[in-house]
Protein backbone atom coordinates (compact mmCIF):
# COMPACT_ATOMS: atom_id res chain seq x y z
CA UNK A 1 0.00 0.00 0.00
CA UNK A 2 1.93 3.50 -1.03
CA UNK A 3 2.23 6.15 1.43
CA UNK A 4 0.52 9.26 0.82
CA UNK A 5 2.39 12.32 -0.20
CA UNK A 6 2.11 15.00 2.25
CA UNK A 7 4.46 17.71 1.13
CA UNK A 8 6.07 18.44 -2.43
CA UNK A 9 8.84 21.24 -2.67
CA UNK A 10 10.70 21.18 -5.89
CA UNK A 11 13.63 23.56 -7.19
CA UNK A 12 13.46 25.34 -4.47
CA UNK A 13 15.21 28.68 -3.96
CA UNK A 14 15.39 30.93 -1.47
CA UNK A 15 16.67 34.18 -0.73
CA UNK A 16 17.43 37.20 2.40
CA UNK A 17 18.80 39.63 0.16
CA UNK A 18 21.53 39.22 -1.86
CA UNK A 19 22.13 35.88 0.24
CA UNK A 20 21.13 32.71 -1.25
CA UNK A 21 20.22 30.26 1.58
CA UNK A 22 18.28 27.33 0.04
CA UNK A 23 18.64 26.24 -3.50
CA UNK A 24 17.90 22.76 -4.21
CA UNK A 25 15.97 20.03 -6.50
CA UNK A 26 13.23 18.35 -4.08
CA UNK A 27 11.97 17.54 -0.70
CA UNK A 28 8.88 15.03 -0.41
CA UNK A 29 7.44 13.94 3.28
CA UNK A 30 5.19 10.89 2.77
CA UNK A 31 3.04 9.86 5.86
CA UNK A 32 4.07 7.80 8.61
CA UNK A 33 7.63 10.09 8.30
CA UNK A 34 9.93 11.63 10.72
CA UNK A 35 11.97 13.70 9.42
CA UNK A 36 15.17 15.85 11.42
CA UNK A 37 16.55 18.54 9.43
CA UNK A 38 20.35 19.08 10.79
CA UNK A 39 22.73 21.41 9.47
CA UNK A 40 25.31 24.33 10.76
CA UNK A 41 23.73 27.30 12.10
CA UNK A 42 22.77 29.59 9.53
CA UNK A 43 21.88 26.60 7.07
CA UNK A 44 18.29 27.51 6.63
CA UNK A 45 17.13 24.97 8.62
CA UNK A 46 14.23 26.70 10.24
CA UNK A 47 13.58 29.10 6.66
CA UNK A 48 12.93 25.50 4.95
CA UNK A 49 10.56 24.67 8.28
CA UNK A 50 8.58 27.50 7.46
CA UNK A 51 8.60 27.41 3.38
CA UNK A 52 7.39 23.78 3.95
CA UNK A 53 4.71 24.60 6.49
CA UNK A 54 3.64 27.63 4.82
CA UNK A 55 4.75 30.37 7.24
CA UNK A 56 6.58 32.15 4.43
CA UNK A 57 7.22 31.57 0.40
CA UNK A 58 9.79 30.15 -1.49
CA UNK A 59 11.58 32.97 -3.82
CA UNK A 60 11.55 30.47 -6.14
CA UNK A 61 9.97 27.37 -6.71
CA UNK A 62 6.98 24.90 -6.40
CA UNK A 63 5.65 23.73 -2.66
CA UNK A 64 2.20 21.99 -2.59
CA UNK A 65 1.04 20.79 0.62
CA UNK A 66 -2.08 17.78 1.06
CA UNK A 67 -2.50 18.49 4.72
CA UNK A 68 -2.29 21.66 7.19
CA UNK A 69 0.32 21.06 9.54
CA UNK A 70 1.19 22.52 13.16
CA UNK A 71 4.13 24.42 12.96
CA UNK A 72 5.33 24.71 16.42
CA UNK A 73 8.60 28.09 16.22
CA UNK A 74 11.27 28.09 18.32
CA UNK A 75 10.46 31.55 19.54
CA UNK A 76 6.85 31.69 20.60
CA UNK A 77 4.78 34.90 20.99
CA UNK A 78 3.89 35.31 24.31
CA UNK A 79 0.48 35.50 23.82
CA UNK A 80 0.07 32.61 21.04
CA UNK A 81 -0.76 29.66 23.62
CA UNK A 82 -3.78 31.60 25.84
CA UNK A 83 -6.37 28.95 23.73
CA UNK A 84 -4.75 25.68 24.97
CA UNK A 85 -6.61 23.27 26.13
CA UNK A 86 -6.51 22.32 29.50
CA UNK A 87 -6.44 18.80 29.44
CA UNK A 88 -3.11 18.79 27.40
CA UNK A 89 -1.44 21.57 29.72
CA UNK A 90 -2.14 19.21 32.36
CA UNK A 91 -0.59 16.26 30.84
CA UNK A 92 2.37 18.38 29.94
CA UNK A 93 2.36 19.66 33.49
CA UNK A 94 1.28 23.40 33.35
CA UNK A 95 -2.53 23.04 33.80
CA UNK A 96 -2.18 25.81 36.55
CA UNK A 97 0.17 28.05 34.78
CA UNK A 98 -1.81 28.72 31.28
CA UNK A 99 -3.40 31.89 32.96
CA UNK A 100 -0.64 32.76 34.84
CA UNK A 101 1.12 36.53 33.27
CA UNK A 102 4.52 35.28 34.43
CA UNK A 103 6.12 31.66 33.04
CA UNK A 104 9.42 30.65 32.52
CA UNK A 105 10.64 29.90 29.85
CA UNK A 106 10.45 25.64 30.16
CA UNK A 107 6.83 26.43 31.00
CA UNK A 108 6.18 29.05 28.21
CA UNK A 109 7.74 25.82 25.66
CA UNK A 110 4.99 23.40 27.73
CA UNK A 111 2.38 25.42 27.26
CA UNK A 112 2.55 26.03 23.21
CA UNK A 113 3.81 22.10 23.32
CA UNK A 114 0.16 21.40 24.71
CA UNK A 115 -1.56 23.69 22.39
CA UNK A 116 0.60 21.73 19.71
CA UNK A 117 -0.92 18.11 21.07
CA UNK A 118 -4.35 19.76 21.10
CA UNK A 119 -4.52 20.66 16.98
CA UNK A 120 -5.46 17.12 16.14
CA UNK A 121 -3.24 17.40 12.93
CA UNK A 122 -1.72 15.08 10.70
CA UNK A 123 1.49 16.41 10.63
CA UNK A 124 3.49 18.69 12.96
CA UNK A 125 7.22 20.94 12.19
CA UNK A 126 8.87 20.90 15.40
CA UNK A 127 11.46 24.17 15.66
CA UNK A 128 13.76 23.38 18.66
CA UNK A 129 10.50 21.63 20.82
CA UNK A 130 12.84 21.21 23.80
CA UNK A 131 14.06 24.17 24.41
CA UNK A 132 14.40 25.36 27.92
CA UNK A 133 13.02 21.79 29.26
CA UNK A 134 14.17 20.43 32.01
CA UNK A 135 14.76 16.43 31.98
CA UNK A 136 11.13 15.68 32.85
CA UNK A 137 9.77 18.10 30.33
CA UNK A 138 11.91 16.34 27.65
CA UNK A 139 10.63 12.79 29.05
CA UNK A 140 6.52 14.37 28.99
CA UNK A 141 7.18 15.61 25.30
CA UNK A 142 8.72 12.31 23.96
CA UNK A 143 5.77 10.35 25.74
CA UNK A 144 3.58 12.87 23.43
CA UNK A 145 5.52 12.44 19.81
CA UNK A 146 4.98 9.12 19.84
CA UNK A 147 1.26 10.00 19.03
CA UNK A 148 2.13 11.78 16.06
CA UNK A 149 2.89 9.66 13.16
CA UNK A 150 4.62 12.13 10.67
CA UNK A 151 6.47 15.09 11.62
CA UNK A 152 9.66 17.44 10.36
CA UNK A 153 11.51 18.35 13.68
CA UNK A 154 14.82 20.60 14.09
CA UNK A 155 17.00 19.64 17.47
CA UNK A 156 20.14 19.72 18.60
CA UNK A 157 19.32 17.20 21.11
CA UNK A 158 20.53 14.13 19.89
CA UNK A 159 18.57 11.64 21.68
CA UNK A 160 15.47 12.92 20.49
CA UNK A 161 16.68 12.46 16.63
CA UNK A 162 17.67 8.91 17.51
CA UNK A 163 14.36 8.03 19.11
CA UNK A 164 11.74 9.08 16.57
CA UNK A 165 13.51 9.68 13.15
CA UNK A 166 13.42 7.34 10.10
CA UNK A 167 15.04 9.93 7.81
CA UNK A 168 17.92 12.46 8.56
CA UNK A 169 18.25 14.87 6.13
CA UNK A 170 21.36 17.36 6.10
CA UNK A 171 21.24 20.98 4.72
CA UNK A 172 24.79 22.35 3.27
CA UNK A 173 25.46 25.29 1.37
CA UNK A 174 21.67 25.07 0.49
CA UNK A 175 21.45 21.72 -0.61
CA UNK A 176 19.72 19.13 0.63
CA UNK A 177 21.06 15.54 1.19
CA UNK A 178 18.79 12.36 2.65
CA UNK A 179 20.24 9.76 4.98
CA UNK A 180 17.76 6.86 5.91
CA UNK A 181 17.53 5.99 9.58
CA UNK A 182 18.42 7.94 12.95
CA UNK A 183 20.98 10.14 13.91
CA UNK A 184 23.43 7.43 14.59
CA UNK A 185 22.64 5.95 11.04
CA UNK A 186 23.26 9.50 9.60
CA UNK A 187 26.96 9.61 11.40
CA UNK A 188 27.49 6.29 10.30
CA UNK A 189 26.52 6.96 6.87
CA UNK A 190 28.28 10.24 7.03
CA UNK A 191 31.78 8.92 8.01
CA UNK A 192 31.10 6.21 4.54
CA UNK A 193 31.00 8.95 2.57
CA UNK A 194 34.01 10.81 3.94
CA UNK A 195 36.38 8.02 3.74
CA UNK A 196 34.95 7.84 0.15
CA UNK A 197 36.06 11.69 -0.43
CA UNK A 198 39.18 10.73 1.07
CA UNK A 199 39.56 7.92 -1.02
CA UNK A 200 38.70 9.51 -4.90
CA UNK A 201 41.14 12.56 -3.50
CA UNK A 202 43.83 10.44 -3.27
CA UNK A 203 42.44 8.56 -6.43
CA UNK A 204 42.26 11.79 -8.45
CA UNK A 205 45.67 13.34 -6.86
CA UNK A 206 47.65 10.19 -8.21
CA UNK A 207 45.67 10.15 -11.55
CA UNK A 208 46.81 13.73 -11.79
CA UNK A 209 50.45 13.45 -10.98
CA UNK A 210 50.74 10.58 -13.27
CA UNK A 211 49.28 12.52 -16.35
CA UNK A 212 51.60 15.43 -15.10
CA UNK A 213 54.67 13.62 -15.37
CA UNK A 214 53.41 12.21 -19.04
CA UNK A 215 53.00 16.01 -20.16
CA UNK A 216 56.12 16.78 -18.77
CA UNK A 217 57.79 13.87 -20.61
CA UNK A 218 56.87 14.54 -24.05
CA UNK A 219 57.33 18.76 -23.75
CA UNK A 220 61.06 17.58 -22.78
CA UNK A 221 60.88 15.02 -26.27
CA UNK A 222 59.38 17.57 -28.21
CA UNK A 223 62.27 20.19 -27.47
CA UNK A 224 65.16 17.76 -28.05
CA UNK A 225 63.38 16.98 -30.89
CA UNK A 226 63.72 20.63 -32.40
CA UNK A 227 67.52 20.61 -31.67
CA UNK A 228 69.71 19.26 -34.11
CA UNK A 229 72.01 16.17 -32.88
CA UNK A 230 75.56 17.23 -31.17
CA UNK A 231 78.43 16.64 -32.97
CA UNK A 232 76.48 17.12 -36.85
CA UNK A 233 76.76 20.34 -39.10
CA UNK A 234 73.69 21.74 -40.27
CA UNK A 235 74.48 20.14 -43.64
CA UNK A 236 74.55 16.90 -42.57
CA UNK A 237 71.53 17.38 -40.00
CA UNK A 238 69.28 18.39 -43.10
CA UNK A 239 70.50 15.50 -45.37
CA UNK A 240 69.50 13.28 -42.51
CA UNK A 241 65.96 14.88 -42.45
CA UNK A 242 65.74 14.87 -46.10
CA UNK A 243 66.16 11.24 -46.17
CA UNK A 244 63.74 10.52 -42.99
CA UNK A 245 59.84 10.25 -43.24
CA UNK A 246 59.01 12.57 -41.07
CA UNK A 247 61.06 15.77 -40.19
CA UNK A 248 62.27 16.84 -36.99
CA UNK A 249 59.86 19.98 -36.81
CA UNK A 250 56.62 17.56 -38.29
CA UNK A 251 57.36 15.05 -34.98
CA UNK A 252 58.26 18.12 -32.62
CA UNK A 253 54.77 19.89 -33.45
CA UNK A 254 53.37 15.68 -32.95
CA UNK A 255 54.82 15.79 -29.35
CA UNK A 256 53.64 19.11 -28.87
CA UNK A 257 50.19 18.14 -29.49
CA UNK A 258 50.21 15.02 -28.12
CA UNK A 259 51.54 16.71 -24.92
CA UNK A 260 48.68 19.21 -25.21
CA UNK A 261 46.14 17.03 -25.29
CA UNK A 262 47.51 15.07 -22.02
CA UNK A 263 47.30 18.81 -20.41
CA UNK A 264 43.48 18.86 -21.25
CA UNK A 265 43.13 15.69 -19.97
CA UNK A 266 43.93 16.81 -16.52
CA UNK A 267 41.83 20.09 -17.16
CA UNK A 268 39.01 18.27 -17.71
CA UNK A 269 39.44 15.79 -14.82
CA UNK A 270 36.92 15.95 -12.52
CA UNK A 271 38.04 17.90 -9.10
CA UNK A 272 37.63 15.59 -6.20
CA UNK A 273 37.83 18.05 -2.64
CA UNK A 274 39.74 16.78 0.00
CA UNK A 275 37.97 16.39 2.88
CA UNK A 276 38.57 18.99 5.37
CA UNK A 277 39.94 18.43 8.17
CA UNK A 278 40.18 19.67 11.94
CA UNK A 279 43.26 21.44 13.32
CA UNK A 280 43.81 19.35 16.77
CA UNK A 281 46.14 21.88 18.25
CA UNK A 282 45.04 22.82 22.22
CA UNK A 283 45.77 25.63 24.50
CA UNK A 284 48.88 24.94 26.82
CA UNK A 285 46.78 24.47 30.15
CA UNK A 286 50.38 24.88 32.18
CA UNK A 287 50.46 28.55 31.56
CA UNK A 288 47.16 29.36 33.95
CA UNK A 289 48.89 27.78 37.13
CA UNK A 290 46.34 25.21 37.85
CA UNK A 291 46.11 24.53 41.20
CA UNK A 292 47.24 21.38 42.71
CA UNK A 293 44.80 20.68 45.31
CA UNK A 294 42.84 17.16 45.12
CA UNK A 295 39.11 19.16 46.22
CA UNK A 296 38.81 22.11 44.36
CA UNK A 297 35.65 23.08 46.00
CA UNK A 298 33.89 22.34 49.12
CA UNK A 299 30.75 23.67 50.28
CA UNK A 300 29.25 22.37 54.22
CA UNK A 301 25.95 23.12 55.94
CA UNK A 302 25.00 25.13 52.45
CA UNK A 303 21.50 27.65 53.12
CA UNK A 304 20.11 30.01 50.59
CA UNK A 305 16.24 31.30 50.14
CA UNK A 306 14.88 33.97 47.84
CA UNK A 307 12.43 35.40 50.38
CA UNK A 308 10.25 32.55 51.36
CA UNK A 309 11.76 30.07 48.55
CA UNK A 310 14.22 27.89 49.81
CA UNK A 311 16.76 26.85 47.89
CA UNK A 312 19.66 25.03 49.57
CA UNK A 313 18.96 23.86 52.63
CA UNK A 314 21.66 22.23 54.78
CA UNK A 315 23.39 21.11 51.56
CA UNK A 316 26.94 19.85 50.94
CA UNK A 317 28.99 20.09 48.11
CA UNK A 318 32.54 18.56 47.28
CA UNK A 319 34.28 18.77 43.59
CA UNK A 320 37.27 17.48 42.80
CA UNK A 321 40.25 18.45 41.04
CA UNK A 322 40.15 18.04 37.58
CA UNK A 323 36.46 16.21 37.44
CA UNK A 324 34.19 17.25 34.85
CA UNK A 325 30.45 17.48 36.87
CA UNK A 326 27.47 17.75 35.40
CA UNK A 327 24.76 19.72 37.29
CA UNK A 328 21.22 18.32 37.36
CA UNK A 329 17.68 18.98 38.46
CA UNK A 330 14.49 20.35 37.26
CA UNK A 331 13.21 23.93 36.56
CA UNK A 332 14.08 26.14 39.42
CA UNK A 333 15.63 23.55 41.63
CA UNK A 334 18.59 25.54 42.11
CA UNK A 335 21.63 24.79 39.90
CA UNK A 336 21.82 28.73 37.89
CA UNK A 337 22.12 29.70 41.77
CA UNK A 338 24.47 27.09 42.79
CA UNK A 339 26.85 27.66 40.14
CA UNK A 340 26.71 32.16 40.45
CA UNK A 341 27.31 30.81 44.32
CA UNK A 342 30.72 29.26 43.60
CA UNK A 343 31.11 31.95 41.14
CA UNK A 344 30.52 34.66 43.78
CA UNK A 345 32.59 32.12 46.05
CA UNK A 346 29.26 32.98 48.81
CA UNK A 347 29.46 30.75 51.32
CA UNK A 348 31.37 27.92 49.60
CA UNK A 349 35.02 27.36 49.46
CA UNK A 350 37.08 27.41 46.03
CA UNK A 351 40.74 26.99 46.69
CA UNK A 352 42.60 30.50 46.30
CA UNK A 353 44.62 28.87 43.03
CA UNK A 354 41.43 28.14 41.22
CA UNK A 355 40.75 30.87 38.97
CA UNK A 356 37.16 30.95 38.02
CA UNK A 357 35.55 31.14 34.13
CA UNK A 358 32.00 32.29 34.31
CA UNK A 359 30.36 31.22 30.75
CA UNK A 360 26.64 32.83 31.87
CA UNK A 361 23.59 32.62 29.46
CA UNK A 362 23.34 36.15 28.46
CA UNK A 363 27.22 36.23 27.36
CA UNK A 364 27.43 38.91 29.77
CA UNK A 365 31.35 39.02 29.50
CA UNK A 366 31.33 39.55 25.48
CA UNK A 367 32.44 43.14 24.53
CA UNK A 368 29.45 43.94 21.83
CA UNK A 369 32.03 46.37 20.40
CA UNK A 370 34.78 44.85 19.79
CA UNK A 371 35.64 41.90 16.74
CA UNK A 372 34.98 38.23 17.06
CA UNK A 373 39.21 38.20 17.04
CA UNK A 374 39.38 41.03 19.49
CA UNK A 375 37.35 39.79 21.99
CA UNK A 376 39.67 36.83 22.48
CA UNK A 377 42.76 38.31 22.21
CA UNK A 378 41.46 40.88 24.86
CA UNK A 379 41.50 37.61 27.42
CA UNK A 380 44.20 35.30 25.70
CA UNK A 381 47.66 34.33 27.87
CA UNK A 382 47.90 32.04 24.83
CA UNK A 383 49.38 32.69 20.90
CA UNK A 384 47.27 34.46 18.43
CA UNK A 385 47.66 31.25 16.03
CA UNK A 386 46.36 29.07 18.53
CA UNK A 387 43.41 31.26 19.65
CA UNK A 388 42.48 31.54 16.03
CA UNK A 389 42.89 27.85 16.01
CA UNK A 390 40.53 27.38 18.64
CA UNK A 391 38.06 29.80 16.61
CA UNK A 392 38.40 27.88 13.68
CA UNK A 393 37.59 24.44 15.82
CA UNK A 394 34.44 26.05 17.11
CA UNK A 395 33.27 26.27 13.56
CA UNK A 396 33.85 29.90 13.68
CA UNK A 397 35.66 30.77 10.22
CA UNK A 398 37.68 33.38 9.16
CA UNK A 399 35.54 35.52 8.07
CA UNK A 400 33.90 35.26 11.18
CA UNK A 401 36.75 36.56 13.15
CA UNK A 402 36.31 39.98 11.96
CA UNK A 403 32.55 40.69 12.19
CA UNK A 404 31.44 43.00 15.41
CA UNK A 405 30.00 40.67 18.12
CA UNK A 406 27.13 42.86 17.99
CA UNK A 407 26.39 41.58 14.37
CA UNK A 408 26.74 37.96 15.77
CA UNK A 409 23.96 34.93 16.14
CA UNK A 410 23.11 34.00 19.71
CA UNK A 411 24.70 30.43 18.59
CA UNK A 412 27.69 32.30 17.39
CA UNK A 413 28.15 34.45 20.55
CA UNK A 414 28.23 31.32 22.68
CA UNK A 415 30.90 29.88 20.73
CA UNK A 416 32.29 33.27 21.20
CA UNK A 417 32.16 33.04 25.00
CA UNK A 418 33.66 29.45 25.12
CA UNK A 419 36.96 30.28 22.92
CA UNK A 420 37.28 33.83 25.26
CA UNK A 421 37.59 31.25 28.05
CA UNK A 422 39.96 28.14 26.81
CA UNK A 423 42.34 30.76 25.74
CA UNK A 424 42.25 32.69 29.12
CA UNK A 425 44.20 31.96 32.28
CA UNK A 426 41.36 30.55 33.70
CA UNK A 427 41.45 26.73 34.97
CA UNK A 428 37.58 25.83 36.35
CA UNK A 429 35.15 26.01 33.97
CA UNK A 430 31.57 26.89 34.70
CA UNK A 431 28.82 26.57 31.87
CA UNK A 432 25.38 27.17 32.54
CA UNK A 433 23.47 25.55 29.74
CA UNK A 434 26.08 25.85 27.47
CA UNK A 435 24.20 24.06 24.55
CA UNK A 436 21.86 26.53 24.21
CA UNK A 437 21.43 27.83 20.96
CA UNK A 438 23.89 25.87 19.53
CA UNK A 439 23.20 23.61 16.42
CA UNK A 440 24.67 19.73 16.11
CA UNK A 441 28.46 20.31 14.62
CA UNK A 442 28.96 23.12 17.17
CA UNK A 443 27.49 21.17 20.03
CA UNK A 444 29.87 18.01 18.98
CA UNK A 445 33.11 20.50 18.39
CA UNK A 446 32.33 21.92 21.89
CA UNK A 447 32.00 17.92 23.48
CA UNK A 448 35.49 17.95 21.95
CA UNK A 449 36.94 20.72 23.44
CA UNK A 450 35.18 20.00 26.85
CA UNK A 451 36.19 16.52 26.49
CA UNK A 452 40.51 17.57 25.92
CA UNK A 453 40.06 20.25 28.48
CA UNK A 454 42.61 19.57 31.13
CA UNK A 455 40.71 21.76 34.40
CA UNK A 456 37.56 21.51 36.30
CA UNK A 457 34.39 21.49 34.46
CA UNK A 458 31.05 22.46 36.36
CA UNK A 459 28.15 22.50 33.69
CA UNK A 460 24.60 22.04 33.52
CA UNK A 461 22.81 21.26 30.70
CA UNK A 462 19.15 18.78 29.78
CA UNK A 463 21.39 17.50 26.82
CA UNK A 464 21.68 14.26 27.79
CA UNK A 465 23.98 12.89 25.07
CA UNK A 466 26.32 15.77 26.56
CA UNK A 467 25.71 15.11 29.49
CA UNK A 468 27.03 11.31 28.88
CA UNK A 469 29.95 12.37 26.96
CA UNK A 470 31.14 14.97 29.17
CA UNK A 471 30.72 14.18 32.65
CA UNK A 472 32.98 12.44 35.03
CA UNK A 473 30.83 13.06 37.79
CA UNK A 474 26.67 14.02 38.47
CA UNK A 475 25.24 16.18 41.17
CA UNK A 476 21.55 16.43 41.20
CA UNK A 477 19.98 19.15 42.89
CA UNK A 478 16.62 18.32 44.54
CA UNK A 479 14.99 19.42 47.64
CA UNK A 480 17.32 21.81 48.68
CA UNK A 481 20.10 19.39 48.71
CA UNK A 482 22.85 18.21 46.72
CA UNK A 483 22.98 14.33 45.48
CA UNK A 484 25.56 12.70 44.53
CA UNK A 485 24.88 9.57 41.97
Amino acid sequence: MSKRLFIKAENVIHAYGEQTVLDFERFYLYEGEKVGLVGRNGAGKSTLLKILAGEIEATKGLVVKECEPFYFEQFGSDDSYRETDYAEAGRLGVGDRIWQENVSGGEETRIRLAQLFSSQRAVAFLDEPTSNLDLDGVELLKKRLKEIDTMVIISHDRSLLNEFCNRIVEISFGKLQSFNGNYDDYLVQKEEQVKTQQAEYEEYQAEKKRLKGIYLEKKAKAKSLEKKPKNLSSSEAKAIALGASRKPEDKARGMERSATNVLKRIEHMEVKEKPKEEPTVRPDFRLTNPPKNPIVIRGEHISFSYDQNVIFDDADLIIKNGSKVALLGGNGAGKTTLLELIAKREGIYVVPGAKIGYARQNMSQIDMNLTVLENVKRVSIQSESLARIILARLLLSERDMNKKAADLSGGERMKLSFAMLFVSDVNLLILDEPTNYLDIPSVEALEKLLTEYEGTLLFTSHDKMFVDKIATDRLYVRDGKIVDF
